[in-house]
């Protein structure tokens, strides 16, 4: 068996890749499911073990972004290797706080949210690339509006454009290898970080995570091609 890793995998867009990755999967897969909210993890495991799927083995992984060091990045991918190498990584979990223009934001809070959304990217990044199996898959999950709208995204935008550049990076020092790199530049969409960062938008008016979900699995077997979907290489 191989395995897939989904980050930031216990709700909103991460709950619904997972989902939507143990009904299209049609090899035996370790579908290895990292995030900080053990809660949520458990009821995802439950939810995945009802569908009797004979192709997935769901696996939890907790782990806390903002406080991980390189060191449990290096046990992640020791725990990946055993299970046969990756076949795919979902580079998804973010942080966003509220809208804070950068005369007033927290320089503490600036650097937690760097190391959530970027640096812990590059620790796991670095981890993983020696046990990546031929013809891995990199998605990097992104945001349109930190460049259409950047004002007031604070640290979040700019660890989102150092995201961008870091895969853009990885993937040009690997074009020798059989690894394929996306980006994913997503649209606006409903999720509960959405809501809180506009409590008077409809969300009827945007798509669902879960269709996000879906249209992700369809860009990646090249069924369908949105304009927000990027490869690297």
């Amino acid at each position: 068996m191989s395995a897939i890793l989904i980050t930031g995998a216990a709700q909103g867009l991460g709950r619904s890749l997972a989902l939507a990755l143990a009904n299209t999967l049609n090899t035996p897969t370790d579908l290895v499911l990292l995030d900080k909210d053990q809660k949520a993890l458990n009821l995802l495991y439950d939810e995945l073990i009802s569908l009797n799927s004979t192709q997935v083995e769901p696996a939890l992984y907790p782990m806390d972004l903002s406080g991980a060091e390189p060191r449990h990045f290096q046990q992640l991918a020791q725990a990946l290797h055993e299970l046969g190498g990756v076949d795919s990584v979902w580079l998804n979990a973010a942080e966003l706080p509220a809208f804070t223009p950068i005369a007033h934001f927290d320089e503490a809070q600036w650097l937690q949210l760097l190391q959530t959304n970027l640096t812990a990217n590059f620790y796991l990044m670095k981890a993983l690339l020696p046990v990546l199996n031929d013809n891995a898959d990199l998605i990097t999950i992104l945001d349109q509006q930190t460049g259409q709208n950047p004002a007031y995204y604070g640290a979040y935008g700019v660890a989102k454009a150092g995201l961008a550049q870091l895969m853009t990076t990885v993937a040009a020092e690997h074009s020798d290898q059989n690894w394929h790199f996306y980006q994913a530049w997503l649209p606006a969409f409903q999720s509960n970080t959405r809501s809180r960062q506009f409590p008077s938008e409809n969300p009827a008016t945007l798509p669902h995570h879960e269709q996000i979900a879906n249209e992700l699995m369809a860009a990646l077997q090249q069924t369908a091609t949105p304009a927000w979907w990027v490869k690297l290489n």
